[in-house]
């Protein structure tokens, strides 16, 4: 497994994974009376950069590759297959998050896979708005929450940034024989979508929610460790 250095993204074995495209989210802004291009050239062109920097055959794209929620706009019927016939990879597996609904009908190849979670060795990947399946894997990789971290500076002034979450899941009691798991949590690839301040807001999903906040870390997306969840 490796992390891409300044990139939402990671790399595990000849996988290229990513999470939370939310294609469509710019109707949505333009409903809002936002104007915003159309993401699907830009985020073809970043995932090809990183397809050549990490050199991955496949790619695995953690759920919420749409973004309409319920339904699907007519820019998501038209942007989502189009997206997809682009991609660049041998295999390409789309994980089902909790925003793909009916994300099967826009599934224009056989070379496309769409999954309620995906095992790699020791790694199961599953968006994270969905309770822990069974599995053997030790690595629970997910997406959903987007997690950021909001700073001040000494003019008061806030902003945020998105963050990588490393560690473990607590036990549900002092009894219970159910196994402690290793969790990484994937920053969302559409910096236009929303995110989780972690140091104000609890993250998202059953997994997340089970996060031991004394054992987990949050890091920027340069490797800087800003330290236990539970001190941010």
């Amino acid at each position: 497994m490796k992390f891409l250095t300044n990139y939402p993204a990671m790399l595990i074995k000849d996988y290229l994974v990513i999470s939370d495209l939310h294609l469509g989210i710019t109707r949505g802004l333009y409903e809002k009376g936002v104007s915003v291009p159309s993401q699907v050239k830009t985020m073809l062109d970043k995932i090809h950069k990183l397809k050549k920097l990490s050199k991955a055959k496949n790619l695995v794209i953690l759920g919420d590759l749409k973004h309409r929620v319920p339904g699907t706009s007519w820019q998501e019927e038209m942007e989502i297959p189009n997206f997809l016939s682009r991609l660049k990879f041998d295999k390409i597996i789309v994980i089902k998050g909790n925003h793909d609904g009916d994300i099967e009908k826009l599934i224009p190849s056989k070379k496309i896979s769409v999954k309620k979670s995906f095992v790699i060795g020791k790694y199961y990947l599953s968006h994270g708005h969905r309770k822990l399946g069974k599995t053997k894997a030790e690595i629970i990789i997910i997406g959903h929450s987007q997690p950021h971290v909001r700073f001040q500076d000494e003019m008061k002034a806030r902003y945020s940034e998105p963050v990588w979450v490393r560690g473990y899941t607590k036990r549900l009691s002092k009894n219970s024989k159910a196994p402690v798991y290793k969790v990484i949590i994937v920053p969302a690839f559409n910096e236009l979508c929303g995110a989780t301040t972690i140091n104000k807001d609890k993250l998202l999903g059953p997994i997340a929610k089970n996060l031991n906040y004394k054992k987990s870390h949050a890091y920027l997306l340069d490797g800087t460790d800003l330290g236990k969840l539970s001190d941010l």
